[in-house]
């Protein structure tokens, strides 16, 4: 396993407020509930209403741009009715970080880079050393294009969402670059990052260790986009066991939690030890339809390659701290 780092003997504020955002009070989801079904109550009665003045005064049909208005205000109803629901839904589901949690996953951040010009964002958390990150390769390829270095930034928030450093990458090593074969393997689809300075916001690095292949209570921690949310998320689920063959699926092993606000490149963490037993990703189009699972969503596991980039990173870490004591 690779271990974490000891925490940081100043415990600094991790929340710059001491009100969380908690559930979404009973009676105020009630009353979102009830909105909805106004809405949708009101765009079933102007469908019957539509329905009636369909015939015009003379016997035949209303004309085509009749017609279409009415179906553009049944639209309209019906949108303003899932957008109550969906409101009210996506509150109640998203669940709040501790002031603890915050401190034990203040070492998980975001990994921000331009490839060709355009933005791609991954969640990304610091392993063995305040600058030595993990995170997933596939955001930052594209037409064989592959992000470099000093096009990429590492970025911690706060609580608030409030970005507390953004430090430069001067390494990225993407297992699916360096290794003949590996690319398009979801199983593979790691990449290792090396900081400019170490993170100074972080308290603790994140402890890395194996998983045993039984279906597991986990959380995940990570971001969605800097440009539209910069709050840090969470989310709770299973990660399932092998399947019937008993033998791992190429891709890595399913799990149930939403990941529709949580980058790839999240840690997957064992409820009971607390230790990363994986890396949110997702399967391939090509491998999902090979293999048949029920979801895209996947978790990889460490395997030799990342284990081995890890500890030469870590040992090059060692050998420039020693260098700089003599």
């Amino acid at each position: 396993m690779i271990k974490h780092s000891p925490a940081r003997t100043q415990h600094r504020n991790l929340r710059a407020s001491t009100m969380l955002r908690g559930a979404v009070p009973t009676t105020l989801l009630t009353r979102m509930l009830g909105l909805a079904l106004v809405a949708i109550a009101a765009t079933l009665a102007m469908r019957t209403a539509s329905a009636a003045s369909g015939l015009c005064t003379s016997g035949a049909r209303c004309t085509t741009e009749q017609s279409i208005a009415d179906k553009a205000r049944q639209l309209a109803g019906l949108t303003a009715a899932l957008e109550v629901a969906s409101m009210g839904y996506a509150q109640q589901h998203r669940i709040e970080l501790s002031d603890q949690e915050f401190f034990s996953f203040s070492g998980v951040g975001a990994l921000v880079c331009t490839v060709n010009g355009s933005p791609r964002v991954a969640t990304a958390f610091l392993v063995g050393a305040f600058d030595l990150g993990v995170t997933v390769a596939h955001p930052f390829e594209e037409d064989g294009v592959w992000a470099k270095p000093e096009d990429c930034t590492y970025t911690s928030t706060d609580s608030t969402g409030q970005v507390r450093e953004r430090i430069p990458v001067t390494a990225f090593k993407a297992q699916w670059q360096v290794e003949d074969g590996a690319y398009g393997a979801t199983s593979k689809d790691f990449a290792v990052l090396r900081l400019a300075i170490p993170s100074n916001f972080a308290q603790r690095t994140m402890p890395l260790g194996r998983f045993s292949g039984s279906a597991t209570s986990v959380s995940m921690i990570g971001f969605s986009s800097l440009d539209a949310d910069t709050l840090k998320r969470k989310t709770q689920g299973t990660v399932y066991a092998r399947n019937n063959s008993g033998t791992l699926m190429n891709q890595g092993f399913a799990h149930d939690m939403d990941s529709s606000d949580i980058a790839s490149g999240a840690p997957v963490v064992d409820q009971r030890s607390g230790v990363i037993i994986g890396v949110h990703t997702r399967m391939s189009a090509t491998e999902r339809s090979a293999e048949g699972p029920p979801a895209r969503n996947a978790m990889i596991i460490m395997n030799e390659w990342l284990e081995k980039a890890l500890r030469v990173e870590m040992e090059a870490t060692t050998t420039v701290a020693n260098t700089a004591v003599k």
